[in-house]
């Protein structure tokens, strides 16, 4: 149904928030989303898993989960520095300020280091085990069926404004609206009685004290998550005024009465560095502007489950091959799984494949995949 000018108005109105100089400066505590933090490796008993039961639950119902402490402290530091390495703070700033259209964007695997780029904290991130652990349980599933299919690093400027001069939500920059990511994630739609295959998941390296920019996210509601229906059907990279399931039902899903509840209900998670939301691709979630001549630096990961062969939005391959071959000779077996690397076990496995790629990565080894390939 199309908007009238009056309710494109009033949605517009409802998107305006974070604007000013000092967006934060009336919440409450109550007002953010606060990060839990997670046991360390030493405090879990050998059968406990890493993520409560009620925390699994939460990524299952409300769409999200907001943590501390799933990487090391070290991990992450050596990460942020890195990411500024890439981009550096003046530079992003001038180029943006230059360059509306500018967008400090750069996918995984990073190689600029040369030899020295098997190293990179950036390039361990997505594959440190406390990450991957978090990730199989969110998703009921063994790590070794994990894949990593997504993973890139984001320095987001805060260009200069005046919210006084501010006419249509578009003029803000950074300022999104509320939507969900499965649409260019794939074709299809997200399961929901057989539960999420994908965990998305947004790492900050900046303060949101200093850089501001917080990602706003809101609860689904009750049941939402869990099963389909017409009348629940939310379609993806939604615009105002299109007929796309239930966009065109006044009660439905994107209704303009739901859509501004949202935004009321909406909060902006209290990040630091090293913190992270996991989020499905279901999830209601929008990206603000940063504060006036700061730049946000964040990592973006997202897993699959290995039978999803529809969810897609990177290739590594052509990039992994440029990185020198010790980097895929230091990662676990399961590690390189996670990259899409043949499992131990799998038909591709021959005589001839084992001593080719042997041969592709002479620091390798690959006695268990010889070993699996005997078995079977």
């Amino acid at each position: 149904m199309a908007q009238t000018s009056a309710t494109q108005h009033s949605f517009e109105e409802a998107n305006m928030r974070n604007l000013s100089n000092d967006p934060y400066g009336a919440l409450k505590d109550e007002d953010w989303w606060w990060p839990e933090v997670l046991p360390d490796d030493g405090d879990l008993d050998p059968a406990q898993n890493l993520l409560s039961e009620s925390q699994r639950e939460q990524f299952l119902n409300f769409g999200f989960l907001f943590i501390n402490n799933l990487w090391p402290e070290t991990l992450v530091a050596q990460a942020a520095q890195e990411a500024r390495e890439l981009f550096p703070e003046e530079k992003v700033m001038a180029r943006s300020l230059a360059d509306p259209s500018y967008l400090s964007f750069s996918p995984m695997p990073w190689t600029h280091k040369g030899e020295q780029s098997v190293n990179l904290a950036i390039n361990q991130m997505p594959l440190h085990p406390r990450a991957l652990r978090a990730v199989a349980e969110l998703l009921q599933s063994n790590v070794e069926d994990i894949r990593l299919y997504q993973d890139h690093l984001i320095a987001k400027v805060g260009r200069p404004r005046n919210p006084a001069t501010v006419e249509a939500a578009q003029t803000a920059d950074g300022d999104q609206d509320i939507h969900v990511d499965y649409g260019n994630n794939t074709l299809l739609v997200p399961p929901r009685t057989s539960g999420p295959e994908v965990v998305a998941c947004l790492c900050y390296y900046s303060d949101v004290q200093e850089a501001g920019g917080a990602t706003h996210f809101v609860q689904a509601a009750p049941g939402e998550l869990t099963q389909y229906s017409k009348e629940a059907f939310n379609p993806p990279n939604f615009v105002f005024g299109t007929h796309n399931g239930s966009s065109s039902d006044d009660a439905g899903v994107r209704s303009l009465e739901l859509t501004e509840t949202r935004y009321r209900e909406e909060k902006p998670l209290r990040y630091q560095p090293g913190s992270c939301v996991l989020y499905r691709l279901d999830a209601w979630h929008r990206g603000t502007p940063v504060a006036p001549h700061k730049v946000r630096y964040t990592q973006h990961h997202a897993w699959k489950q290995k039978s999803a062969e529809w969810i897609n939005w990177q290739g590594f391959a052509p990039r992994l091959a440029q990185l020198p071959t010790a980097y895929l000779e230091k990662l676990s077996v399961v590690q390189r799984n996670v990259l899409g690397f043949a499992a131990p076990g799998d038909p591709y496995w021959t005589e001839e494949t084992l001593d080719s790629v042997g041969l592709r990565y002479p620091g390798m080894d690959m006695t268990t995949y010889r070993t699996k390939m005997r078995r079977e």
